[in-house]
């Protein structure tokens, strides 16, 4: 079958009269214009000036907690040997809840407590055999003192009256009995019973006339030599005395100082590997287990004391530079929202407050950072605090009533001015403004604005 084909010159009259019909259309009827939408002005949101009350105030979260809850902590570092309790056990003040492995060190206790107990011995042996010196050195002293006295006071003159009165008692004797002689018969004199009664009487005389010397020489030297010897026995027994209350040999006091101080030593060694139940309460967490590793002021335990709860709370350090211990808060649990209670900020972290500045041991691992909230026991008559329970806490900064407010949003502030667009009629115009005390919803008007004008929004 041959291909039908059309010849050139009619394809081109074709195109050419197409193109001048559409010129000519074209010239006789202009084009429509695009019409251009209209520009939509967006309206911007206004504000009136009011009066009321403006709150500045801190929100934050807490849990309920107890009020005496403690981490416990080895001071040493070293391998677990016991461990006595497990987490939620009620504990007494003073149990042991965990120790190290401290073999040698507590046969060097054993040791040291018997040594102890020697010196101990030894120390009271003395003080007993002392105490009997004393005694006896005050016996002989007060004897000695009553022979003292007994020569001082002394009177020697009726021993001088008795020795003259034997004398001449003796004398007159002598006399009668050499007259008896000398009148007797001469023959028979010298064996006469008149010379046997001479010869006794002379003898009678002589021992008179020496008990009498005897007496004059005691009542002049013989009583002051007495004197003299018994007042050197008194000091003898006065230092004798003074000796024996000086007490027992202070070496052996010392000894027993010396072993009581190396054995508080060794003991307080054996208390830094043990941790023991600072109060009664329940053990809230024990992280450690025999054979364990640990190292020293690493927190392993909590005791904590269920029976008295509060929040416990940990707002960042922007809050807690408005906060001050004794501030009054309203605490809301989760799970009474509707049953706000009040409570006071019993407690804030160091340094903002007196929480957590130990400077001993528990500088190491006791510092308590928490926020520490105590909950007023009259307003927990319709609910109760469980442990662990979610809670807020709102804390009033500062509160005027009855002021001028916007927004924070109608507030514009331009290089440290702040300052409010305000509305009048058609127009707008900028008001310099002070503001007071601001929340999350209201800014006080101090200065500048009057109750019902309008602010426009940037």
């Amino acid at each position: 079958m041959k291909r039908r084909t059309v010849p050139l010159f009619v394809a081109l009259i074709a195109a050419l009269m197409t193109v001048a019909c559409n010129q000519q259309q074209t010239e006789q009827e202009p084009p429509t214009p695009t019409p251009v939408p209209t520009p939509i002005i967006p309206t911007k949101p206004t504000y009136t000036v009011q009066k009321g009350d403006v709150v500045r105030q801190v929100q934050f979260t807490g849990r309920i907690g107890p009020v005496k809850e403690v981490e416990l902590f080895f001071k040493v570092s070293g391998r677990v040997r016991n461990v006595k309790v497990e987490r939620d056990a009620q504990v007494k003040s003073g149990d042991l809840l965990a120790d190290l492995e401290i073999a040698p060190l507590e046969r060097q206790v054993s040791q040291l407590e018997l040594d102890l107990e020697r010196v101990k011995v030894n120390l009271e042996r003395a003080q007993k055999a002392n105490d009997t010196a004393v005694q006896q050195a005050e016996v002989e002293t007060a004897m000695r003192y009553q022979d003292y006295l007994r020569l001082k006071n002394q009177d020697m003159e009726p021993l001088r009256i008795q020795a003259d009165n034997a004398l001449e008692s003796a004398r007159l004797n002598l006399a009668s009995a050499q007259s008896a002689y000398d009148s007797s018969p001469l023959p028979g004199r010298g064996g006469s019973q008149q010379g046997m009664n001479l010869q006794r009487a002379t003898l009678d005389y002589q021992t008179a006339k020496a008990s009498y010397d005897i007496a004059i020489a005691q009542m002049t030297t013989g009583h002051d030599n007495d004197l003299s010897m018994s007042a050197k026995q008194l000091s003898l027994a006065n230092i004798s005395l003074d000796s024996a209350k000086q007490g027992v040999d202070p070496l052996l006091i010392n000894d027993v100082k010396r072993a009581e101080l190396s054995l508080s030593v060794l003991k307080a060694q054996v208390s830094e590997s043990q941790i023991i139940a600072p109060f009664d309460g329940r053990v809230t967490s024990i992280r450690v287990s025999p054979g364990s590793p640990v190292e020293g002021y690493a927190a392993v335990a909590v005791v904590a004391d269920p029976s008295t709860l509060e929040v416990n709370a940990d707002p960042n350090s922007t809050v807690l530079t408005e906060l001050k211990e004794g501030m009054p808060v309203t605490v809301t649990l989760v799970s009474f929202p509707d049953l706000p209670l009040a409570g006071k900020i019993r407690q804030l972290p160091y340094p903002y407050g007196s929480g957590g500045a130990a400077t001993n041991d528990q500088a190491q691992a006791e510092k308590d950072k928490s926020t520490r909230i105590a909950v007023d026991a009259a307003s927990l008559k319709d609910t109760k605090l469980q442990l662990g329970d979610l809670a807020r806490a709102t804390v009033i900064l500062e509160k005027k009533t009855d002021v001028l407010w916007l927004p924070p949003q109608a507030v514009r502030t331009f290089e440290g001015r702040k300052f409010v667009v305000v509305q009048e009629g058609d127009g707008q115009r900028r008001v310099d403004v002070k503001v007071g005390i601001a929340s999350e919803d209201r800014v006080e008007i101090q200065e500048g604005l009057k109750e019902g004008q309008v602010a426009v929004a940037p």
